[in-house]
This record gives C-alpha cells, sequence and structure tokens, in this order.
C-alpha cells in the first residue's frame, strides 16, 4: 500500500530524530574528555617546569594534539546534531502544511495588490494564501520569481509544458529540495540586500583605473616592509619604517570613505553570499533531465574555468578578510605595512569588474530554480493532483472534480464545468452561501495553476492560455475619494479596454454592479453581458439577479444557465455546494436573517424566499 504524504514526513521525522540521538550519544562524553586533556597539558607542562625533562613536553605537545582532534570531532557532531534539528523542522513545517497551517511560510503580504486583475480576488497573497501554501522559496530570487509567476501568469504560456516537466522532476527529487533549504536555513536574503548587490555591481570602479594608486599599493608596503626588517637586523633608524607605516596608513585613510562604505555595503551579506556559493554548488552537482532545467544550469556557464560556486566563494573569502579588517587594532598594523584596505578594495573591485556581467545572470536562474523548487514541493505535497493538457487552437475550459487548493481534499466539494469556445458566458444564480464566489475563486486559482505550470485540483484539466480578468471583491477608497461602485466601473473599463485591442480574455465576475440599484443594477447587468458577447472573451457570472438567466432565450449559442442550489426542510438549510444546469429556484435571505435574530417585518412570510432576489 502507498504510504501517504503525512506518513512519509512522519517517517522521515523519526529516522532523522533516530539519527540525531546517536550523535547526541556520541558526544556526550566530549566535553569531559576535552576538559581531562586540558588537565592533562597543564600538569605536563608543570612537570616539565620543575624536572627540566623533555618526555613532558612530548606528552604536552601529544595531549594537546588530542584535544585539538577531540575540538574537532566536537565540532563536527554539533553541526550534525543542528542538521537533524533543521531536518526536523522542516518535516514539521510540512505536516503543518498539510494540515492548512501554513504560517511557517512567507505569505508575501507586499505583493498584495488590490489594484492586480485578478490576484487580489483570487487570495494570491497574504496570509493563508495560495503563495504561502505554496511558497518555499530560500531566497529573494526565488521569492520575487514565484510572485511573478502568479502575478504574470499569461506571458508564461509558452514555457507550461517544459515547466510541467521540470516541477515533475523536481517533485520526484526530495534530496535536492530538501539539500536546497538546509542551505539557506535561517537565513532570508531581503530585497534591500538583492538591490544594493545589483547597484553595487553597477558602480565604477575607481582603484583600478589610478595608475599613480597602484604605484602606491604595491611599491609602498614593498618599501616599508623592507626598511623593517632592514632595521631589525642592522639596527637601521627607526624613524624611517616609522615614517613609511604612518605615511601608509594616511594613503588608507584617503579611501577611508569608500573603505567603509563598502564594508557596510557587504560584509552584513557575507553570510548570505556564503549561502549562494553553497547552492550554486548543489545546481552544479545536480544532473538534471528535463530540457528547462538543464538550461537554467548552462546559464551558469562563463568564460573561465572556475566554477560559479567557486567565484562566489572567493567575494565571500574578501568579505571575510574586510569584516577581520574592522578590528582598529588589526587595522592599524595591517594598514600601516601592507594598505591592506587597499589591497581588499582593489581586489574586490577586480572581481566585480570581472564577474559583474556574469551575476545578474546566474542570480536570475537561481530564482527560476528557486521557484520551481516551490512548486515541485506543491506537486509533491498533492501528489493526487494532475499537469493540465494546454489546447491551442480554440478555448476551452474543461475540468472535471475541481476543488480549491486551500480547502482540504477531506472537506472540498468539487464540481466540473465546461466553456467550448469563444464568446461563451455561464451565469450562475445561487442563494447566499451557496458556493458561487467560492467555485469562481477555484476556477481561477487552478487556471493561475495551469499557466506556470504546476498541476491543479482536478482530476481532468484541459485549458487555452488567456488573459485573466476578476471582479469578485471591490473595495472602495477614501484616500482617492472612489466609491464602491466607481472601483468596479473602473475594473470593467479595463476589461473592455483590452478586449477592445483584441485581447482575448477569460472573465470570473461575482455580482455585478453590486454598488447601485436593484433595478439599475439590472439593467447594467444585461448591458454589460451583451457587450461582452461580442467581444472574443469567455467568462463566468456568478449573481443573484435571476432575470440575467433570460439572456439565454435571447442568445442562445452564448449563454448557458448554471446554479448552485439549496433545500430548507424543516426549518434546516441544507447545501451541496454542487453545480447544476438551470436557474436557481431558492434563495435564503429572509431566513437566515430569522436564524440569525434579525428582527424582520412580521407580514413577510417563509413562502416568499423562492420569490427574493
Amino acid at each position: 500500500m502507498t504510504k501517504s504524504i503525512h506518513q512519509e514526513y512522519s517517517d522521515q521525522i523519526e529516522a532523522t530524530s533516530k539519527i540525531r540521538v546517536k550523535f547526541v550519544r556520541r558526544g556526550q562524553f566530549l566535553p569531559a574528555i576535552r576538559l581531562t586533556s586540558f588537565v592533562l597539558i597543564l600538569i605536563f607542562f608543570y612537570k616539565y617546569l620543575i624536572n627540566n625533562n623533555l618526555v613532558f613536553v612530548f606528552g604536552a605537545i601529544t595531549t594537546l594534539v588530542v584535544f585539538i582532534f577531540l575540538t574537532w570531532i566536537d565540532q563536527r557532531i554539533k553541526l550534525e546534531i543542528q542538521r537533524c534539528d533543521r531536518l526536523i523542522q522542516l518535516g514539521i513545517n510540512e505536516i503543518k502544511a498539510l494540515q492548512g497551517d501554513y504560517s511557517p511560510f512567507d505569505p508575501g503580504v507586499e505583493f498584495i495588490d488590490p489594484e492586480h486583475s485578478y490576484s487580489f480576488d483570487l487570495d494570491l497573497f497574504g496570509k493563508h494564501s495560495l503563495f504561502q501554501s505554496i511558497n518555499r522559496s530560500v531566497s529573494i530570487f526565488g521569492k520575487n520569481r514565484l510572485a511573478e509567476y502568479f502575478q504574470k501568469a499569461f506571458i508564461f504560456k509558452e514555457q507550461i509544458g517544459p515547466r510541467q516537466k521540470s516541477i515533475s522532476e523536481l517533485s520526484g527529487n526530495f534530496e535536492f529540495r530538501q539539500q536546497m533549504q538546509l542551505v539557506f536555513y535561517g537565513v532570508k536574503s531581503s530585497e534591500t540586500d538583492r538591490e544594493e548587490i545589483i547597484t553595487w555591481l553597477g558602480t565604477e570602479n575607481s582603484l583600478s583605473k589610478n595608475r599613480y594608486l597602484t604605484f602606491f599599493r604595491i611599491g609602498f608596503p614593498l618599501i616599508t616592509c623592507g626598511f623593517v626588517v632592514l632595521t631589525l637586523m642592522w639596527s637601521l633608524p627607526v624613524q624611517i619604517p616609522i615614517m613609511l607605516f604612518i605615511f601608509q596608513l594616511l594613503v588608507v585613510s584617503v579611501f577611508g570613505r569608500k573603505t567603509i562604505h563598502t564594508q557596510l555595503l557587504l560584509t552584513n551579506k557575507v553570510e548570505t553570499i556564503s549561502r549562494y556559493a553553497q547552492f550554486l554548488h548543489l545546481v552544479e552537482q545536480s544532473n538534471f533531465k528535463s530540457q528547462y532545467l538543464i538550461g537554467l544550469k548552462q546559464q551558469f556557464l562563463h568564460s573561465g574555468v572556475e566554477p560559479p560556486s567557486g567565484i562566489i566563494r572567493q567575494l565571500f573569502q574578501l568579505l571575510n578578510w574586510m569584516d577581520s579588517n574592522l578590528n582598529i587594532l588589526v587595522a592599524v598594523i595591517l594598514n600601516g605595512l601592507f594598505m591592506f584596505n587597499l589591497q581588499l578594495l582593489y581586489a574586490v573591485e577586480k572581481w566585480k569588474t570581472k564577474y559583474r556581467d556574469d551575476i545578474p545572470r546566474w542570480f536570475e536562474a537561481i530564482g527560476e530554480i528557486d521557484a520551481l523548487a516551490s512548486l515541485a514541493n506543491f506537486s509533491a505535497n498533492n501528489p493526487a493532483y494532475i499537469f493540465p493538457v494546454v489546447v491551442e487552437d480554440q478555448f476551452i475550459f474543461e475540468a472535471s472534480d475541481l476543488g480549491h487548493p486551500l480547502i482540504s481534499p477531506n472537506e472540498c466539494v468539487t464540481n466540473n464545468i465546461l466553456i467550448s469556445g469563444w464568446n461563451q458566458y455561464c451565469i450562475i444564480t445561487g442563494a447566499n452561501m451557496s458556493g458561487k464566489s467560492t467555485f469562481l475563486r477555484s476556477v481561477g486559482t487552478n487556471y493561475i495553476l495551469a499557466m506556470v505550470g504546476a498541476p491543479v485540483f482536478a482530476t481532468k484539466f484541459l485549458f487555452c492560455p488567456a488573459v485573466l480578468h476578476s471582479s469578485i471583491r471591490t473595495n472602495d477608497s477614501l484616500a482617492k475619494k472612489e466609491s464602491f461602485f466607481y472601483a468596479e466601473l473602473k475594473r470593467l473599463k479595463v476589461i473592455i479596454s483590452e478586449m477592445e485591442q483584441g485581447q482575448r480574455t477569460f472573465i470570473l465576475l461575482d455580482e455585478i454592479l453590486k454598488g447601485t440599484n436593484s433595478k439599475d443594477k439590472q439593467a447594467g447587468s444585461v448591458a454589460l453581458l451583451e457587450q461582452l458577447i461580442k467581444y472574443q472573451s469567455v467568462g463566468l457570472i456568478a449573481t443573484h439577479d435571476l432575470i440575467l438567466g433570460d439572456l439565454i432565450s435571447t442568445y442562445p449559442d452564448n449563454i448557458r444557465n448554471l446554479c448552485f442550489e439549496i433545500q430548507i426542510v424543516n426549518d434546516e438549510m441544507h447545501i451541496d455546494y454542487k453545480l447544476q444546469d438551470g436557474v436557481c429556484q431558492n434563495l435564503n435571505a429572509t431566513f437566515l436573517m430569522r436564524k440569525m435574530g434579525i428582527l424582520i417585518d412580521k407580514e413577510v412570510q417563509m413562502d416568499r424566499f423562492s420569490d427574493l432576489v
């Protein structure tokens, strides 16, 4: 019997916990042994001072070697225990996600945009969003790329097939995805970090172009060190090396502001840059099969021999030296003798000049692989989801057992939908809370997943990529002095304008013209639908206005009526959330008001439920 994904994570946690126990047992006596070794070193040294016997010196040296070796073993064991702890936490986080708790993951609140054509309506970003449920990005580049997938899904339609193969491959490569998580565990790069690094790569190099400075940088340290040696060996006047020492400090101080700027800009990113080097090494060692992933790996190629991971590691080492140079005493000695700050600045600028054109390309490839790994994790966590079939020549949207990916499969009521050909609109009527809005979001969310190459919550999914627009959740704005109704009109105007320019569009509308009176709303809704039918577009229109269902008699080739029905039996409301053909017959506003204890006109009778719109 195939194990569930929940059981697989539980087994991994259990296996890792056992490994952790073994390492803890191995290391539990090391502190006492190290302390004993240290005491023995002191005893041997004391015995040597008393007896002046070289045997005790040999004993002290031997014990010191043992002490250093035990320290190294202790550090290795601690790192393995830390690795086990992180693996366990990663497994726990994934189990939480399977249970609907996405709190361990970044929700991408900075990407929330109420003006976006669909992301705000579909809850793609923010807490409990699709982004938070999928996002496992380890870099700012991956996070931005994943958000871009969701925000601009249509522009990626040419890559749907290659992405599907890449996601399928990575979903089966649990080791690679896990290693990615471990590499960046506890380290989060920010948008500010990304912008500062890119800006720094674009700045001019002042040191390498200054020939006189090159002479000072190389010549004076040689002269100064030479005079220091001569002074020590032949007792030359000490004033000469001191003057040279001070002169070099003055030269370095002239460039102090640039040095400090570079240190402040880059040294706080040392750990992040180190992790990028490890990530690149992981990619270099991977044997990808899909052409899309192979192409991404080839983006790391460059004219040199050194692999990209080694190149990033070079910068990491230079920044480590800069960080150590922040110590005042060390800085004075190194700069007075070697102009150390200038040497470092020159080395960093030389590195930047050599690789400034490669680094942005590498960052882009890192972001792409990182984003694909998030979608692959989503695929692995939902093995019942399927990869959609793309149809290009004619519009079709056909889904069987379609559900919302944020609703547990055990609780989600799935539905079937078929839209075939352009200029087709489905009018979906139904009572309050019957499932109309959730169904629209299910369609929209899975449609976006399909366009970025991810699997969808369905047993069958055929679709033609198109620009998606929605109007499900519209807000007024005091700051912009816009009413609810005006904000909705603006959204509809954008949709109409794009279609007038020939853009093929898939439209999801929930309760058109909510911000006006019923009579005006019905007239406007009918007029809007008659206009939409003229363009190459398709759509789902959810509404309480049953009169819109009458449009099928005027446009039988363009309109289809669907509904979510409710039943009120023995003063109890029953909803099955199943989509049916036709116009709904039962509504529930008065029933719900009475159930909640809200006072209503006593003359309103229950037999009027079916007449309320």
